[in-house]
C-alpha cells in the first residue's frame, strides 16, 4: 500500500506544476504606464497649410474704357482698387464670400473657392442707370455746358450725380434731371434746359459725334472725376440776380462760366 502512494504524490505535484505554468502563460500582463509629456520637450512642428493667392479683374459695364475705384471684400480682407485689379495673398484653401462695391454700380455678391496656389477671379459690374437715364444725362450736359471747357462739362455731370447721395433730391438719375419744384404755386424744373426744352435739341441719331462727346463726359463723372468738388448745383453769375437764392449757397469752385455750389 505505501509503495502505491509515493508515485501518486509525485504525479499530483507534476499536474499542479503544469496547471500553474499554463495559467501564467495565459494571464494578462500588467498595464504599462506612459510617462506624461514634458511641455518643455520640443514637439515636431505641425505642417502649415498651403497658402494661395487670389487675383481679380473687374470690368465696369456701360462707361466705356473708364475704370472707377471699387472696394473688394473677401472673407476678412478688404481691398480698394483704382484700376480694376486686385490681389489677395496668403489665403488658406476654402470657400470665400466676395462682395464688390463701386459708386453708380450694382453691388456684386458671389463666392470663390480657393483650391490651388493661384486663382483668378473675373467680375463684371453692372451700371445702375438705364440707357434712357444715360441719354438724358448726356443731353443735359450738352445743353448746359457744350461751350464750357472739358473740366466744366465734367463738373456739371458730377454735380448732377452728387445729388444722388443727397437726401434733398430724388434717388434716381432720371428723377433728378426731371425734378420739379413749386414756386408760388407753379412748378418749375430744376434745370433750365429741361424747363425751356433745350435738352431735346441734341438728337443722337443726327448728331452722333456731339452725343458721343457728351456721353464721354458722363462716363468720366461716373468713374469718379469731380472737378466741382462735391457740388450739387451750378449757375452762371452773369445771368443770375445777385439776390437770387443760389448766390446764398456755399460755393465750391468756378469753372468757365459756371459757379458751383453745395
Amino acid at each position: 500500500m505505501p509503495n502505491h502512494k509515493i508515485p501518486l504524490v509525485v504525479l499530483t505535484a507534476i499536474l499542479v506544476f503544469l496547471v500553474s505554468g499554463c495559467t501564467s502563460l495565459t494571464s494578462v500582463p500588467p498595464e504599462v504606464e506612459i510617462p506624461p509629456t514634458d511641455p518643455e520637450d520640443p514637439q515636431p512642428p505641425a505642417t502649415p497649410p498651403v497658402l494661395s493667392t487670389l487675383r481679380g479683374i473687374i470690368e465696369f459695364e456701360g462707361i466705356g474704357d473708364y475704370t472707377p475705384s471699387a472696394t473688394v471684400h473677401i472673407g476678412p480682407h478688404q481691398i480698394t482698387t483704382r484700376d480694376g485689379r486686385f490681389t489677395v495673398p496668403e489665403l488658406e484653401p476654402g470657400k470665400y464670400a466676395v462682395r464688390i462695391t463701386a459708386d453708380h454700380f450694382h453691388t456684386y455678391d458671389g463666392n470663390v473657392t480657393i483650391a490651388s496656389e493661384s486663382v483668378m477671379l473675373e467680375v463684371t459690374m453692372q451700371i445702375k442707370y438705364t440707357p434712357e437715364e444715360m441719354e438724358l444725362a448726356a443731353r443735359l450736359v450738352h445743353a448746359e455746358a457744350a461751350g464750357e471747357p472739358i473740366l466744366g462739362q465734367i463738373a456739371v455731370a458730377a454735380s448732377v450725380l452728387n445729388r444722388l447721395a443727397d437726401p434733398r433730391y430724388p434717388d434716381t438719375l432720371k428723377g433728378i434731371i426731371m425734378q420739379t419744384v413749386e414756386v408760388n404755386g407753379k412748378l418749375y424744373y430744376q434745370y433750365s434746359p429741361v424747363l425751356d426744352g433745350r435738352i431735346w435739341e441734341l438728337v443722337p441719331e443726327t448728331q452722333p459725334e456731339a452725343f458721343a462727346a457728351s456721353l464721354e463726359v458722363v462716363y468720366a463723372a461716373i468713374a469718379g472725376e469731380d472737378p466741382s468738388e462735391g457740388a450739387t448745383g451750378f449757375y452762371n453769375p452773369d445771368k443770375v440776380s445777385p439776390t437770387s437764392w443760389v448766390t446764398q449757397q456755399p460755393r465750391t469752385v468756378k469753372i468757365g462760366n459756371h459757379q458751383f455750389f453745395m
